[in-house]
């Protein structure tokens, strides 16, 4: 039974030499934690990205007609109409074909929820440009977002400080401006106004300069909250530092929460942590005499990574993702338990490749192998092996969160690490 508080999604991929090969299981994961409900997958293969619609001109209409049917409706507006029947060039001018045999329909089994176009929402597993996301929403007349506006949408479900609310307002800006700027350029004629010399202003420039502006005072009150988190992070600076960074959904949170004996919110879902949380725990050790002592260190966690993260996104989130700067230790979560060994590799390279971005690199890292309680002993020593093979110079540990097997390495570790840096 589908739940009718979920939005309606349809997602299209179009695979080519020259696009990123974004994972179709992550994008069900991430529309599943945005409130989508996905009816249907459309994928296409194609040579060559149709520098207008994205996608081949074919499966365009499919897609529409197959809307049209469902609601009995085959009208097109003159736009529409137009747009698909003027020739299209790929970058060398040459005229561009659909390399993928055509279709006789596409059928969409909408639920009874669905009464107009409006109600739909078709989501890409692909970074889109500007023009292609204007011209598909102009032709389906439905909202058509891509991975990074998904995720966009994931961390405003999820945002709870003034900070994270301003950060995803200062990416969503970042995504939007040149959008904004080709459809208001489409609509608005070219002159609207003088400035004070008497030069015509383009219509868009108005608009922009209000985004500009915004821009500037969200990154203005951004520079004032990371001030004050300096002032906060002196006050750690005696403690000894863990970061906890990886791939979203690796059990980040779940470990911090087990860890530091509290509740914050964990879900099998991606970016349910989007702001810092830093926690002391105390962890109890012997010392030389054999008496009890208690090792106090600070635990940060933060967002999550996923695959090929936006440039955007990054830049708007730099001031969280630096917090992991002033780590002593970082541990690298991974899900141990994915059912393709070579995704965890990729997550696992997507987590460096992210470090190395926001320059955290050098710091000394373990990568915490959570989830085994998902494997059978034979396979997970396998995995481990594998792992080892890989990453010789990394030490490793195994772990489950939810039943906390192997916690105790982990403080082992950590205690080793600080006593480490101390006597340095």
């Amino acid at each position: 039974m589908i739940n009718s508080l979920l939005k309606t999604a349809i997602v299209v991929q179009v695979y080519c030499p020259t696009l990123f090969p974004y994972d179709i299981d992550e994008m069900k994961g991430l529309a599943k934690t945005a409130g989508y409900n996905i009816i249907s997958i459309i994928p296409q293969n194609l040579d060559h990205i149709n520098p207008k619609f994205f996608l081949g001109k074919g499966k365009v209409e499919l897609i529409n007609t197959g809307i049209d049917n469902f609601f009995f409706n085959h009208h097109h507006n003159q736009y529409v109409e137009e747009l698909l029947e003027s020739e299209e060039f790929d970058e060398n001018g040459n005229p561009f074909e659909e390399y993928e045999n055509k279709e006789d329909n596409i059928e969409f089994d909408f639920p009874e929820t669905i009464h107009k176009r409006k109600d739909i929402t078709i989501i890409f597993n692909n970074r889109l440009g500007n023009m292609h996301r204007l011209n598909l929403t102009k032709i389906w007349d439905l909202k058509v977002i891509d991975r990074d506006e998904l995720v966009l949408e994931i961390f405003e479900r999820h945002a709870q400080t003034h900070e994270s609310k301003l950060q995803i307002e200062l990416a969503r800006l970042n995504l939007e401006t040149n959008i904004i700027k080709k459809e208001l350029g489409q609509h608005l004629e070219e002159k609207q106004g003088r400035d004070f010399k008497g030069k015509g202003r383009k219509g868009w420039e108005p608009k922009m300069q209000a985004y500009r502006g915004r821009k500037k005072k969200i990154r203005d009150e951004l520079k004032v909250i990371s001030k004050r988190r300096n002032l906060r992070r002196k006050g750690r600076s005696k403690f000894f530092n863990v970061g906890l960074i990886g791939y979203t959904n690796a059990g980040k949170s779940t470990i911090l929460n087990q860890l530091a004996k509290s509740r914050f919110e964990t879900a099998q879902q991606e970016f349910t942590t989007i702001t810092p949380v830093s926690r002391k725990v105390v962890f109890p050790s012997f010392k030389e005499n054999g008496k009890w002592d208690g090792q106090e260190v600070i635990i940060t966690d933060s967002v999550g990574f996923i695959m090929d993260m936006s440039p955007a996104l990054i830049n708007a989130f730099l001031s969280t993702l630096e917090e992991f700067q002033f780590s002593d230790l970082l541990l690298l979560i991974v899900d141990i338990s994915e059912p393709k060994f070579e995704a965890i590799l990729d997550k696992i390279r997507t987590t460096f490749t992210i470090m190395a971005q926001i320059l955290v690199m050098e710091i000394p890292r373990v990568l915490v192998l959570n989830k085994i309680d998902e494997l059978s002993e034979e396979f997970l020593q396998k995995r481990v092996e594998k792992i080892r093979e890989i990453y010789p110079e990394i030490p490793n540990v195994s772990i489950s969160a939810l039943d906390k097997t192997g916690f105790e390495k982990i403080s082992e570790i950590i205690i080793a690490f600080k006593q480490q840096k101390k006597y340095h």
